[in-house]
């Protein structure tokens, strides 16, 4: 609200005005896959990927599978979106690897990466928010120009009942 003020101050014809909706979880999709659940939203559209958050932590994408949503936590790792890493926002892509931790990859070998720094959403991918919590950077390697860095998430698969959903960003 404070910046919707300042754009009217200022008479900037930009909007910022997401749409987020509570959505409710069905059911796994397999037994034994927890990071994949079906999604109960009415009015779906399968054409887009929509972001999936919980109390404001990234929780993962919603995707299109035989046209029902089908939510693939931040630890799947077919789920995937841009982030910043540090204080330098330095850009990056996450996705779970199926384990405890996330993956941040392709991040620019000239930015300074830190133990500790903590990894958000960058808003680039007209997924998610800038700006919402994914987790904090636990390790650091370099692999062909770029660096990877290990997150420990967030958001823990700790309340699978209901989300939010963020429907649409601007």
């Amino acid at each position: 609200n404070e910046i919707q003020n300042l754009y009217e101050e200022n008479r900037s014809n930009f909007k910022s005005n997401p749409q987020v909706e509570l959505v409710r979880t069905i059911s796994y999709e397999k037994f034994g896959d927890f990071n994949r659940i079906w999604m109960d939203i009415p009015d779906y559209n399968g054409s887009v990927i929509y972001g999936l958050i919980h109390n404001e932590l990234v929780a993962g994408i919603i995707i299109n599978k035989n046209d029902k949503p089908l939510a693939l936590l931040n630890k799947d790792f077919k789920s995937a979106y841009s982030v910043y890493v540090g204080g330098n926002n330095a850009p990056g892509i996450a996705n779970g690897n199926n384990d405890e931790h996330l993956i941040v990859n392709f991040i620019p070998a000239w930015y300074k990466i830190n133990v500790g720094d903590e990894v958000v959403s960058s808003g680039l991918d007209n997924i998610f928010i800038k700006g919402l919590k994914v987790g904090r950077v636990i390790s650091v390697s370099s692999s062909q120009g770029y660096q990877n860095a290990i997150i420990d998430p967030y958001y823990k698969l700790n309340n699978l009942n209901y989300f939010h959903m963020i429907k649409r960003l601007r």
